[in-house]
């Protein structure tokens, strides 16, 4: 079975075994270390296992035991991402905006699309450090390139925005623009939960001042 990250889950499990021991004797190696160099180097270790801990978490956490998919509501699907979100949405000062929701019912593995929008949700985030506003929607519409008729869920920012190279590589895996604290993961997992449903994720961003941010949809096909 898959997981929400598109890993085979029995493989994030068996990664948390050995990734909590390794911890383990980092942690014991900084105690014992006696040269600045050493310990600047265990810091660094130690930081990257954190990382590694945070992505494998992150695919347990939404993963889900369903092996087929199941009937959901646009609206199900974002107020059960923006929850998680709710009290750092808060203490960044960012407002969230609904422009309404399709009424669409969408046969979908659940756990993969609200992977998708919690990816899409937290980038945006990180793009409004100074507050902004977050508007979801979703719509019926028709993905123009294939004809196929669905529902976009889209996720807009009022954040710094993105630049031409960083869009470019926005679905490269491991490609950041976060430094440590990004995994470079997100929007790449996102494309392949898309690819799996058959639908496609969509991004146009600006930088241009008093008019900077970032929309992100992506489409799912109905039938």
């Amino acid at each position: 079975m898959l997981s929400s990250a598109g890993l085979p889950v029995p493989i994030a499990h068996e990664i948390n075994n050995p990734l909590e021991s390794v911890t383990n004797l980092v942690y014991l190696a900084r105690a014992a270390a006696t040269s600045p160099d050493t310990r600047s180097y265990l810091d660094s270790a130690d930081i990257e296992l954190k990382r590694v801990a945070a992505i494998v978490n992150q695919t347990l956490r939404f993963h889900r035991q369903a092996s087929f998919p199941r009937a959901v509501t646009p609206a199900g699907l974002f107020k059960a991402t923006l929850d998680l979100y709710e009290s750092r949405l808060r203490n960044c000062n960012i407002t969230v905006e609904t422009r309404g929701f399709a009424e669409e019912t969408l046969d979908c593995f659940e756990g993969d699309i609200r992977q998708a929008l919690s990816n899409l949700v937290a980038n945006a985030i990180d793009s409004m450090r100074s507050g902004g506003c977050l508007v979801v929607r979703a719509r019926a519409g028709t993905d123009w390139p294939t004809g196929a008729k669905g529902v976009f869920l889209t996720v807009a920012d009022t954040g710094v925005g993105m630049d031409a190279e960083t869009k470019r590589r926005a679905f490269e895996p491991f490609f950041t623009t976060k430094g440590i604290s990004g995994s470079g993961l997100g929007l790449w997992i996102s494309a392949e939960i898309m690819q799996r449903h058959k639908g496609r994720i969509l991004i146009r961003s600006s930088e241009d001042p008093g008019r900077s941010g970032t929309v992100v949809s992506l489409f799912l096909p109905i039938g």
